[in-house]
């Protein structure tokens, strides 16, 4: 749909890939240590696709969401540790080459070419995860119980639920009876090895993105849906003692959470922290990449690492009304689109799903400016994704 020119595809191509498996190197349990080289490689991306574009767009509310971060550190005394100027360059320059803040031919060909490259990478890892964790493989238990190929048991689940998305997708679009298999045979792995890595939040949020791809691809059709539904309930229930050994740390956690009698117990005082940062300043907030050290709860003083339990909240208390209006602007313009949109149906399911799955997981988990993350870096190719679509229906008047 975005290619011309085939050299160009080429190029491209290959540095998609370099950049995906970069990506893949920082999370996994291949780690490179590459420290700060990382963002010099994505430096290096943003400069070559901008020297080849000839015109380039700047979204404005992507702009707008970096004038309330500046704002925030400028009017703020944030302590040094968190870094918060270092910070704002790595998120600035990531949203520039994952985001629509600057768009361009290039810059949307490239997007979807990495994007692929993700979805593919993603998938191999998780199947080879859940192999690892099926065999009993030493490697693929660490931080956190399971990790599979991943760094940690909570990069693994919602890689694996993303994983379990695009098997879906694959699957509903192949018409060949064995690949259509293999793809709901690879959704069902994907699936038991998000239960495996016992992240609630991955979990929750994959059974509602789910359910919205679904919704999607059946837009119009109500009884189709509701037997889908049915059918995906049935075989969850049948299968069942085939993948019971693989709840136990799901189960763990929630035996943890009703001992305390309460099934938020691990967010709890995460999130009344973020609420009472943002009552403290409502307007610009108290400081990109920070939070109150008062609190002496959820960051590290040495690395400046920080746990801020909910990327919504978090938008809320570090960048105030300033930082959550753009955000709002951005996702709301995308999920009309989605929603209202009639043609490719699979395609844009899929990623309605992927933003689903992202609105709901963000509830639990902080990484929406979180730069070194990997769920920030998907995150944000998923919007520069489902921006291509985006203009390309505004083009061709498919979507006022």
């Amino acid at each position: 749909m975005f290619y011309r020119k085939k050299n160009q595809i080429k190029f491209l191509s290959v540095l998609s890939l370099i950049v995906a498996l970069t990506f893949f190197s920082n999370i996994s349990v291949f780690d490179i240590a590459l420290g700060n080289n990382y963002y010099v490689l994505m430096i290096v991306t943003v400069i070559i696709l901008r020297l080849f574009s000839f015109s380039v767009t700047i979204g404005k509310r992507y702009v707008f969401l970096i004038f309330s971060a500046l704002l925030s550190i400028y009017f703020n005394e944030i302590p040094a540790f968190f870094k918060p100027y270092e910070r704002f360059i790595s998120f600035t320059l990531l949203l520039a080459l994952l985001s629509p803040l600057l768009t361009s031919n290039i810059l949307r060909r490239f997007r979807h070419l990495l994007f692929l490259n993700f979805i593919k990478i993603n998938v191999a890892l998780v199947i080879g995860s859940f192999i690892g964790i099926a065999i009993g493989l030493p490697l693929v238990v660490g931080r956190g119980g399971y990790v599979g190929l991943f760094n940690h048991s909570m990069m693994l689940g919602p890689m694996a639920a993303l994983a379990t998305l695009t098997c879906l997708c694959y699957g509903t679009i192949n018409k060949h009876k064995k690949l259509r298999f293999l793809c709901f045979a690879s959704a069902s792995i994907a699936f038991i090895t998000c239960i495996a890595a016992g992240s609630r939040g991955a979990l929750i949020a994959l059974i509602i993105s789910s359910l919205v791809f679904f919704y999607k691809i059946n837009q119009g059709k109500l009884v189709k849906y509701i037997k889908v539904i049915i059918l995906v309930v049935v075989l969850g229930l049948v299968s069942f003692p085939l993948w019971e050994n693989y709840t136990e740390r799901l189960i763990g956690k929630m035996e943890y959470a009703e001992s305390n009698n309460n099934l938020l117990v691990t967010r709890e005082a995460l999130w009344q922290s973020r609420f009472t940062e943002f009552e403290s300043s409502p307007i610009y907030g108290i400081g990109f990449a920070s939070i109150d050290t008062t609190n002496n709860q959820g960051f590290d003083a040495e690395t400046g690492a920080i746990e801020p339990g909910s990327s919504w909240l978090a938008v809320l208390s570090m960048l105030g009304v300033l930082g959550i209006l753009p955000i709002l602007l951005i996702i709301s313009r995308y999920i009309f689109m989605l929603y209202n949109v009639k043609v490719k149906l699979h395609e844009l399911g899929f990623l309605s799903a992927v933003l689903t799955f992202f609105m709901v997981h963000m509830t639990t988990e902080g990484y929406i400016f979180s730069a070194g993350s990997g769920l920030f870096f998907v995150f944000w190719l998923t919007l520069g994704n489902i921006d291509n679509y985006y203009r390309f229906f505004k083009q061709k008047k498919i979507y006022k």
